[in-house]
């Protein structure tokens, strides 16, 4: 296996000691940017409940369950390894009930309807089987008027690195906001910044 596609296959599942260590401080480096906008843009409170799928190094989680009131921090990830660092990482938050971790997968998130107040994602969507069942399952989480945050780097952006070229699915900011119309959420607006940087940060909100 060539780099670029072992980095594409890591990115999308990280997997054996590269994905646990690598990949997790990887993740939460290159992320941070887009991560403090999402969190920004979503207004999550102490007493909301919240959920982010494919947490990868956890930066997200951490910084939500830090600043938990009443509310609990959710994160799945379709990674065991990601889940078992972020069990060793967060054994404090997750023993004093901040923050829950587990294996899941955004076709079939194993929740029941309308629980969280918010919920987000951030550089996932690309690796979705049905980009549209996907954000179907986030609206079927949300409660009433919650906010869903999808944030991605542009489709623009994206096809200049080369390991996009495996098995990534990329999207434009119009792309995601019409496929989350399609899903039925509202109030759909596009926050695109750094667009003349290598990465720029595209976060799509919309509420249920």
């Amino acid at each position: 296996m060539g780099l670029q596609r072992f980095m594409a296959a890591q990115l999308r599942r990280p997997k054996g000691w590269f994905g646990a260590f690598v990949m997790s401080c990887f993740l939460n480096r290159v992320n941070g940017q887009i991560i403090d906008r999402t969190l920004t843009l979503l207004d999550a409170r102490a007493e909301h409940s919240v959920l982010e799928i494919g947490f990868g190094g956890g930066s997200a989680l951490c910084r939500l369950a830090k600043e938990a009131g009443s509310g609990v921090v959710t994160g799945v990830d379709i990674s065991p390894e990601m889940i078992c660092q972020a069990e060793r990482r967060f054994r404090h938050q997750i023993e004093t009930g901040r923050l829950r971790v587990q294996l899941g997968d955004v076709t079939h998130l194993p929740f029941g309807d309308g629980v969280f107040d918010r919920v987000f994602t951030i550089n996932t969507i690309y690796f979705w089987p049905d980009a549209l069942q996907g954000l179907g399952e986030i609206y079927r989480v949300l409660k009433q008027d919650g906010l869903a945050a999808i944030s991605i780097r542009s489709k623009e952006k994206m096809k200049e690195h080369a390991v996009t070229k495996y098995d990534f699915c990329l999207f434009s900011a119009d792309d995601v906001a019409r496929l989350m119309g399609q899903a039925g959420f509202r109030e759909i607006r596009v926050d695109h910044r750094d667009k003349d940087k290598w990465y720029d940060q595209v976060i799509v909100v919309g509420s249920r």
